[in-house]
C-alpha cells in the first residue's frame, strides 16, 4: 500500500481518526454506522483485476456514513495539500447526479478532520 506523508503525517491517520471518532458515536448510541475504504492501495497485476471484477471502484469516496431514515452520506477526505483525482471527480460526479451526498473534507490534522466531520454528520442526524 503506498503511504503518503503530508507534514509528517502519513494520509491514512486521516482516515483512522474520522473512523475511530464516527465508531464513539455510534458506540454512544447514535444512530449511524460507518464504512471506509481504502482504494488507493498499491496492487498487484492479478490485485488489481481482483479488485475491479469483485466491486472496487476507482473515485469511491473513504469514507460512508449510513444514518438512520436511509441517509447516506460519503466523505473524501482530503489532507492540506491533498486534491482530488479524475477518477474522484468522475466518481463524485455520478454518485451526486444519482442523488447522494458526496463531501470533500480538508484538514490540517486528523483530529481537525474528525471534528469537521462529527460536526456535519450530528447536523444531519434526525
Amino acid at each position: 500500500m503506498e503511504t503518503r506523508i503530508v507534514d509528517n503525517i502519513p494520509e491514512w491517520r486521516y482516515q483512522a481518526e474520522v473512523i475511530a471518532r464516527l465508531h464513539a458515536l455510534e458506540d454512544a448510541g447514535l444512530p449511524l454506522t460507518c464504512a471506509g475504504d481504502m482504494n488507493r492501495a498499491k496492487r498487484s497485476r492479478r490485485e488489481r483485476m481482483e479488485a475491479k471484477v469483485t466491486g472496487l471502484t476507482a473515485g469511491e469516496p473513504d469514507v460512508r456514513v449510513y444514518i438512520t431514515g436511509g441517509v447516506l452520506l460519503s466523505f473524501e477526505l482530503k489532507t492540506p495539500k491533498g486534491s482530488r483525482s479524475k477518477d474522484q471527480k468522475d466518481r463524485h460526479a455520478k454518485l451526486i447526479a444519482l442523488g447522494f451526498d458526496v463531501i470533500t473534507v480538508k484538514a490540517k490534522t486528523p483530529e481537525e478532520m474528525a471534528d469537521l466531520i462529527e460536526i456535519d454528520v450530528r447536523n444531519r442526524l434526525p
